[in-house]
């Protein structure tokens, strides 16, 4: 296993961990009357946002050595040129910053952690049918395999538009949302969180899903319907 895939593995027991201690937290909220667990698993969150913005960090830097030693190497003619050039440009390469807070992995995985812990606060209100339009879940028919989805793309949260399937792991992205994620970064794997698929995201892994972009049709119609119904309603008061 290479280094890189020593952090993903990290950054992934992180997320984990965070999912285990929101899944304890409810098991004893009961108890907890005093909010000290949940105050813990909070700070521990907190914690694991830290850890990972090191360890991206860690992976920020580590690519870029390694692209300069491949460029140094092919540059240098021979072994002592070699030698002889890369401690000097290893040096300037490791005295280069990160803003790693403005990577789209840590974005992600700060996002992740911050769902885990919001995800159940308004279960109730979501099952009576007043939660947040974000949060609609649509069951496919048999005949796709009575996949559970969300017309909602995980990234900007917004209503897809071009909704596209990953092959890997039959997840949904908004077309435009996933291209703009991937384009300068090939290290961003599914973010839906539970999502066992460790494939990196790749444009040959994406397919336009006709029957969820009718279905998102009939969304944007059906909001557009409602729309106009409150302005008449507005102009008749």
């Amino acid at each position: 296993m290479d280094f890189n895939s020593h952090v993903d593995s990290a950054l992934d027991t992180l997320l984990e961990n965070t999912k285990f201690l929101k899944e304890m937290a409810a098991a004893v909220s009961e108890l907890d009357v005093d909010g000290e667990y949940a105050k813990m698993m909070e700070d521990r969150a907190r914690r694991h946002v830290a850890d990972a913005e090191n360890l991206i960090g860690l992976k920020s830097k580590h690519k870029a050595l390694d692209q300069e030693l491949r460029q140094c190497a092919n540059e240098s003619s021979t072994l002592e040129e070699l030698e002889r050039n890369w401690p000097k440009r290893q040096e300037a390469t490791e005295k280069k910053t990160t803003n790693v807070k403005n990577t789209t992995e840590y974005k992600n995985f700060k996002k992740t952690v911050e769902d885990t812990l919001a995800n159940g606060d308004d279960s109730e209100e979501r099952a009576s049918g007043n939660g947040d339009d974000n949060d609609v879940i649509v069951e496919d028919d048999m005949e796709a395999g009575g996949e559970i989805f969300s017309l909602y793309d995980p990234w900007s949260k917004a209503l897809m538009r071009n909704p596209v399937r990953n092959t890997h792991c039959r997840h949904l992205y908004d077309r435009d949302s996933v291209y703009a994620v991937i384009k300068d970064n090939i290290g961003i794997r599914c973010p839906v969180l539970g999502c066992a698929n460790n494939k990196y995201i790749q444009p040959g892994h994406l397919v336009p899903d006709l029957k969820v972009q009718e279905m998102v049709r009939a969304r944007i119609a059906e909001e557009a319907m409602e729309q106009e119904a409150s302005s008449s309603e507005d102009d008749e008061n």
